[in-house]
């Protein structure tokens, strides 16, 4: 039984994992951290005995604190890339901008605001009058603003895995479709 008691030595592992999953210390690597979760890449964060361990993190993310076992350290990372084997979900950044996987778009403030309350609710239907208070706070410009906004959209995530359905009557519908980013 081995056991390892510091970051660098760990990192040393992620070679034996293909890269697929990074292994960072916390929270001296919190900046790598965060960009392996815009990206989708699965992290396995080694938190230092005297620190806290993140309190936000995605499906992707898992932590050890150190000093750790060998064996805890592989099924941590045998665990994580399990999970990256997944088709990637997508994820709305600060700056607007719509990732899946190592694939983007930039989405207009309003597009945004829409694709964050689809994604809020993907797989069930929204109504176009939630996607309109959503989108326009102050009150939409018109009975058609949502549905403007829409054509444009959908070819905007179409390219990431994502479609918006028309439920008739009812609103609308995000599905995120089972590609491979």
């Amino acid at each position: 039984m081995s056991v390892i008691d510091d970051a660098p030595r760990a990192r040393r592992y992620e070679a034996s994992f293909s890269g697929s999953v990074a292994i960072l210390a916390w929270p001296e690597q919190r900046a790598e951290a965060a960009a392996c979760g815009r990206t989708g890449q699965p992290r396995l964060l080694l938190v230092a005995p005297d620190a806290e361990p993140p309190d936000d993190w995605d499906g992707l993310t898992d932590w050890v604190r150190l000093p750790v076992d060998d064996r805890d350290l592989c099924a941590r990372v045998a665990a994580l890339q399990r999970l990256a084997a997944r088709a990637p979900e997508p994820v709305l950044d600060e700056f607007d901008v719509l990732w899946r996987s190592d694939r983007w778009t930039a989405l207009a403030p309003i597009e945004a605001r829409l694709v964050e309350l689809l994604l809020a609710r993907c797989g069930t239907v929204v109504s176009r009058c939630d996607l309109g208070a959503a989108a326009w706070p102050d009150g939409m410009p018109g009975a058609r603003a949502v549905d403007a906004r829409l054509r444009t959209l959908r070819d905007r995530v179409a390219p990431l895995g994502l479609q918006i359905h028309n439920v008739r009557r009812r609103g609308l519908m995000l599905e995120v479709n089972d590609v491979r980013g």
